[in-house]
C-alpha cells in the first residue's frame, strides 16, 4: 500500500509539472503572438510593403512579388475583417509562435531551453520581420519532423506549403537526400571548407547570374532583384557582410561540439547535418549576401533542436555551467543582432 500511494503521488506530481509547463508555454505563447500588433508601422521595412498590399483588389495580387498563400491571407482578411492591420499580423503571428511552440513542446528533449533559444535568436527576426519567411519555416519544421517519422507524403505537402508562403523554402527539399541514420563526419567536418572554396574561387557574381537565369519565374524575379541591387547599391545594408561575424563564428562553434560529441540519436543526427549544410550556404554564396543569409539562417533555425540534444551528451554535474554560459551568449547574441542592429558586426567579440 505505501508502495501504491507513492506511485500515484509520483504520477499526480508529474503531471502537475506538467501542466505547470504546459501553462507557461502557453501565457508566453500569447505575448509573443500579440507582440507585433504593438509595433509602429514601419518597425521594420518589410511591414511597410504588406501594408501596401492589404487593401489591394485581387486583380492587383503580384505572385512574383509576393508567394500564393501570401495573396490568400490578404484576401480572407478583407472578406472577414476588413483588411485590418492588425488582424493581418495576428494571422502570421500566430501560425508562426502556436506552430513552433507546439512542435518545441513535443519533440525538443529540453523544450524551455528551446523555447528560449527561438525567442532569442530567430523569434525578432521572423516573427516581428520576415514573417511571410516565419511561417514557412514552421510548416518546414513540421514537415522535416514528418520526414523523420518516416511520413515522405506528409513531408512533401507540407513543404509544399511552405514553398506557398515562401518561394526559397524549396531549399528543405534537399532534406529528402540526408541520411538520418549515421553521419560521414569526415565530409561534414570539410563541408564548411567547401562551401568557402566555393565561394570564394567558383560561385562569383557572374556565375549567380547564369544560375538564376535559368530559375522557373517565380525564383527567377526575387533573385535577379537582389543581383540588380547588389550591383546598383553595393553599399546597401543587404550587400554588407562581415564574413565571419559573432553569429556565424557561434553556429560553427556548435555544429563542430555536435560533429564530436557521440550521440545516437536520429534527430541530432539529422540536425547536425541541417546546420552543416547551413555554414555551406553562408560560406558559398557568400558573393550574393542577402542570398548567403536567407539560405543558411533556414537551415540555422534548426539550432532550437540541436543544441539541447548536444547538452544532453554533458554529464549532470557539467550541465549548469554550461547552461548559464550558453544563456550568455546568446543574450549577448541577441542583444547584438536585434538590440544594437548590428547583425554583421564582429565588434562584440
Amino acid at each position: 500500500m505505501p508502495m501504491e500511494r507513492n506511485a500515484n503521488m509520483h504520477f499526480k506530481h508529474e503531471k502537475l509539472k506538467e501542466l505547470i509547463k504546459m501553462y507557461i508555454f502557453t501565457i508566453i505563447s500569447l505575448i509573443l503572438i500579440i507582440i507585433p500588433v504593438f509595433l509602429p508601422l514601419g518597425f521594420s521595412p518589410d511591414s511597410l510593403n504588406y501594408y501596401k498590399t492589404i487593401d489591394l483588389p485581387p486583380s492587383h495580387f503580384n505572385f512574383l512579388s509576393f508567394e500564393p498563400f501570401y495573396w490568400l491571407v490578404v484576401y480572407v482578411n478583407q472578406i472577414l475583417f476588413n483588411g485590418s492591420w492588425a488582424s493581418f499580423l495576428l494571422f502570421f503571428s500566430f501560425i508562426y509562435v502556436s506552430l513552433n511552440a507546439y512542435l518545441i513542446y513535443k519533440y525538443s528533449p529540453s523544450p524551455f531551453l528551446s523555447f528560449l533559444i527561438f525567442m532569442l535568436l530567430f523569434y525578432p527576426n521572423f516573427g516581428l520581420i520576415q514573417i511571410r519567411d516565419g511561417v514557412s519555416i514552421a510548416f518546414a519544421w513540421w514537415a522535416i519532423f514528418n520526414l523523420m517519422e518516416g511520413k515522405k507524403i506528409r513531408f512533401i505537402i507540407k513543404t509544399i506549403i511552405a514553398i506557398l508562403f515562401h518561394y526559397p523554402s524549396i531549399i528543405f527539399f534537399l532534406a529528402l537526400f540526408l541520411n538520418k541514420n549515421r553521419i560521414n563526419r569526415k565530409f561534414y567536418l570539410l563541408l564548411p571548407i567547401f562551401g568557402l572554396l566555393l565561394g570564394k574561387y567558383v560561385l562569383n557574381l557572374e556565375v549567380f547570374k547564369l544560375i538564376v537565369s535559368y530559375l522557373p519565374g517565380f525564383l527567377k524575379h526575387k533573385a535577379q532583384s537582389y543581383l540588380y541591387l547588389l550591383e546598383s547599391q553595393p553599399e546597401h545594408i543587404l550587400n554588407q557582410v562581415n564574413i565571419l561575424n559573432s553569429y556565424v563564428l557561434f553556429i560553427i562553434l556548435v555544429y563542430y561540439v555536435s560533429l564530436f560529441t557521440y550521440r545516437s540519436d536520429n534527430y541530432s543526427i539529422f540536425f547536425t547535418k541541417m546546420v552543416g549544410f547551413a555554414t555551406f550556404f553562408w560560406f558559398s554564396f557568400m558573393n550574393v549576401p542577402v542570398f548567403s543569409f536567407r539560405f543558411s539562417n533556414k537551415f540555422n533555425t534548426f539550432l532550437v533542436f540541436l543544441i539541447p540534444y548536444i547538452l544532453n551528451s554533458f554529464r549532470k554535474d557539467e550541465r549548469a555551467l554550461i547552461y548559464l554560459l550558453l544563456i550568455l551568449m546568446l543574450v549577448l547574441l541577441s542583444w547584438n543582432i536585434y538590440i544594437r542592429h548590428e547583425l554583421f558586426d564582429f565588434s562584440i567579440l
